[in-house]
């Protein structure tokens, strides 16, 4: 083999240890971030189904508290700013034991469909028990994780949006699932301060469940490209924000 010869085997052996060093290094960089989402996913997993447990436990005494004949003052004052009407679609994310299936089942009328989810099977089974209208259908899942076959006029979360472990998340789920004009509401019947000092008493994991204060709650909802509406903060919490 002559001089020039020899370079030139040396020069394409350099190349390929280049080339194999440069691919190395690119998998070990995908596994690494592949390794790593599915620790994020598996702790999110972790997450969702202490919360699940949680409620399935306190499912009886939830309904025992709730169970009332009618509204009081302040559900009655926020039921009424849902502005729904005959032939929506409507997904109410975190359903419970039902406390508004008979409300928004009556707004939107036989032409109306009503989605009810929630994580917790034992919340689930009294719904169940309670409610058997046509238009309503009830499923338990994580409502982050819905395959939802038709987009929505109004996704509610009511007394949901703090027990969201991640709440980036939820609200890049409730975007995919409005229709361009709907609207995405998030309620409590107490203050925003009454809700994150009730949750901070109780057992983990609810203990670490909170509502994101005003300017938090605006930039989330910018990050996952809703346009806020409005936002009340007094003696109850209300949010309605539309796909931006």
């Amino acid at each position: 083999m002559s001089r020039s010869e020899l370079l030139a085997s040396n020069s394409r052996l350099n190349n390929t240890e280049t080339s194999l060093t440069s691919n190395g290094s690119s998998r070990n960089n995908t596994d690494l971030a592949l390794c790593r989402s599915c620790c994020e996913a598996a702790d999110l997993r972790k997450e969702v189904l202490s919360r699940q447990l949680f409620f399935d436990q306190v499912a009886e005494a939830w309904e025992e508290e709730h169970r009332e004949s009618a509204p009081d003052s302040k559900m009655a004052r926020l039921l009424e700013r849902l502005e729904l009407k005959p032939g929506q679609m409507v997904l109410d994310a975190g359903c419970g034991t039902g406390r508004l299936v008979p409300f928004i089942s009556g707004k939107i009328g036989p032409e109306g469909k009503l989605i009810a989810v929630d994580v917790s099977s034992n919340m689930l089974k009294i719904a169940r028990q309670k409610f058997n209208f046509h238009n309503v259908v009830f499923i338990q899942a994580d409502v982050c994780e819905l395959d939802a076959a038709e987009l929505f006029d109004r996704v509610i979360c009511l007394c949901l949006f703090p027990h969201l472990p991640d709440k980036e998340r939820g609200l890049r789920a409730f975007k995919n699932y409005l229709k361009p004009d709907g609207q995405l509401i998030i309620a409590h019947t107490a203050s925003r301060e009454e809700v994150n000092s009730y949750h901070a008493r109780l057992p983990e994991p609810i203990c670490y469940d909170q509502l994101p204060d005003r300017n938090q709650m605006i930039n989330l909802l910018q990050k996952t490209g809703f346009k806020l509406l409005e936002l009340e903060e007094s003696d109850v919490y209300f949010l309605r924000a539309t796909p931006g």
